[in-house]
C-alpha cells in the first residue's frame, strides 16, 4: 500500500509505502490509517526541511558578515596629508559584500590612488577587487611604477578571472612637487577633472581595456592630468551616474559636474558628502542597484 505525502501547500514531499501485511491484503481502514500518518509524516518533513534552510541561510549570512567585515578592513582607515592636497573616498555596496574598491598609498613624495569595479556585485567581484587591492600594496612594497603595476595586475588577473570576468580600474600616481597625476584609466570612466581657473570640468574616457580581459604585451602610454590651484579630480564608479529613480531616470555625470562646480570651495571631504547626499534625495527612496564608490583629489588653492 503506498501513500503519497502531501505537504500543507499541496507539494509532493515523498511516499509513505506499507508492506506485507500479517493476515490477508489491506482494506479502507488500513488506507484511512495510512493517510492520517501520511499527513503527520508529510508535516514532520516539510518542517525539517525548513529548519535546515533556515540553518543554511543563517550560516551563509554569517559568513558574509565576515566577508563584508574583511572588505570594510581593506578600505582606508584615514587618508594620508599631502602638501597642499586633500584626498577624499567613499564606497558603498549594494549587496553585503560590494565589486567596487578604493585605495590611497602615500610614498616618497608621492601618492597612489586606485579606484577599482569588478563586473557584477557579490561575494565573487569582492574577491577580485580585494586581490587587486592586496596586489597594489604589495607592488608598491616592492618599488613597481605605475606601468608595471598596472601590468602585472592585469595579467595576475587575465590568468585568474573566467573570460566574462573584468575589473575596471583607475590607477594613478599624484606627484605633490610636480602637481602632476599620471593615470592609466583601464575601462574606467569618466574621470572628471574640474579645472578652477575657468570654473569647468572636462570628462576623460578610459585610456586602456579594463584589467583581466587580456595578458598587456605593451603598457598604452598613460595619461597625464596637471593639477593647478583648486583643481578637482572625482573617479566615481557607474553606480553614481548610472542610479535610477523610481521613474527611472539616472543621476547621470551632468549632475556630478554641476555639484563639484558649485562645492568647487569646499574640502575634498565636503564635496564627496555632498555628492552621495545628492544622490540619496534624486533616488528618493528607489533601491541601490549597484555599488557606488567614488575617490576625489583636491589641490588646494594657497
Amino acid at each position: 500500500m503506498t501513500i503519497p505525502l502531501i505537504g500543507h501547500d499541496d507539494a509532493l514531499v515523498g511516499v509513505l509505502q506499507v508492506l506485507n501485511k500479517r493476515a490477508g491484503v489491506f482494506g479502507d481502514d488500513d488506507v484511512d490509517v495510512a493517510t492520517a500518518l501520511a499527513a503527520s509524516c508529510a508535516v514532520a518533513i516539510q518542517r525539517m526541511r525548513l529548519l535546515e534552510d533556515l540553518l543554511a541561510k543563517q550560516r551563509m549570512e554569517r559568513e558574509l558578515e565576515v566577508a563584508r567585515d574583511i572588505q570594510r578592513r581593506v578600505l582606508p582607515k584615514t587618508m594620508p596629508t599631502l602638501a597642499g592636497y586633500e584626498v577624499a573616498g567613499w564606497s558603498r555596496a549594494a549587496d553585503q559584500t560590494g565589486g567596487d574598491i578604493y585605495d590611497v598609498i602615500a610614498k616618497d613624495g608621492s601618492v597612489m590612488l586606485l579606484l577599482g569595479d569588478a563586473t557584477g556585485h557579490g561575494i565573487g567581484p569582492a574577491l577580485s577587487v580585494t586581490q587587486v587591492r592586496a596586489m597594489l600594496r604589495m607592488a608598491v612594497r616592492l618599488g613597481a611604477g605605475l606601468d608595471d603595476a598596472f601590468r602585472h595586475i592585469n595579467d595576475q588577473l587575465a590568468d585568474d578571472l573566467s573570460s566574462n570576468r573584468f575589473v575596471t580600474a583607475f590607477l594613478g600616481v599624484l606627484d605633490t612637487a610636480t602637481h602632476q597625476l599620471t593615470y592609466h584609466a583601464g575601462g574606467q570612466g569618466p574621470i572628471l577633472h574640474y579645472h578652477a581657473a575657468r570654473s569647468g570640468s572636462t570628462l576623460n574616457v578610459a585610456t586602456t581595456l579594463p584589467m583581466g580581459m587580456m595578458p598587456i604585451f605593451r603598457a598604452t602610454e598613460p595619461r597625464v592630468a596637471v593639477l593647478e590651484a583648486g583643481d578637482v579630480v572625482a573617479a566615481i564608479t557607474d553606480g553614481i551616474y548610472e542610479y535610477e529613480n523610481r521613474e527611472g531616470k539616472m543621476f547621470g555625470d551632468q549632475r556630478v559636474m554641476d555639484l563639484v562646480r558649485e562645492e568647487a570651495g569646499a574640502s575634498a571631504e565636503q564635496l564627496l558628502k555632498r555628492i552621495v547626499d545628492e544622490v540619496s534625495t534624486f533616488a528618493a527612496g528607489a533601491p541601490q542597484n549597484d555599488d557606488m564608490t567614488l575617490l576625489i583629489v583636491k589641490r588646494l588653492a594657497f
